[in-house]
């Protein structure tokens, strides 16, 4: 599934740091508010997707020219309880990663196989010392 183009392009914030920001709309459709996934690269060359976007046909061509077709997608994690309407999609394109969730996560979107609870500090630290994680 595929969204016209509404995204940003994948922005390098930093090394091996990247974002983007895309429309999201509430109150019918009438006000922007806007969301954002991020890429971090870790130390052994993969990547750690952070909270997702729905993915238009460009996005997903940046995307996995930087993590060659998704393979060097070590984990997607997604951290906000009320971020999940993009996971769904996301996952159609990358089934391969590991999903790390909220127990909001696992509860609403049981179809994705979550391997992790992200309430769980072990799970946060397995990206460590690449990504110290905390949850709201």
């Amino acid at each position: 599934i595929f969204f016209r183009r509404t995204t940003m392009p994948l922005v390098n914030i930093g090394p091996g740091f990247y974002n983007i920001r895309a429309p999201f709309k509430v109150a019918a459709g009438l006000i922007d508010v806007g969301t954002h996934m991020s890429i971090c690269r870790l130390t052994n060359g993969n990547y750690l997707v952070i909270d997702t976007v729905n993915l238009d046909a460009q996005l997903k061509s940046e995307i996995d020219a930087l993590t060659n077709g998704g393979s060097k997608i070590q984990a997607v994690v997604a951290t906000h309880p009320f971020h999940t309407l993009a996971f769904r999609g996301f996952y159609s394109h990358y089934p391969n990663a590991k999903y790390y969730g909220t127990p909001r996560h696992l509860r609403v979107i049981p179809e994705i196989p979550w391997v992790g609870d992200l309430q769980c500090p072990k799970t946060r630290a397995l990206w460590e010392p690449d990504v110290f994680m905390r949850i709201p």
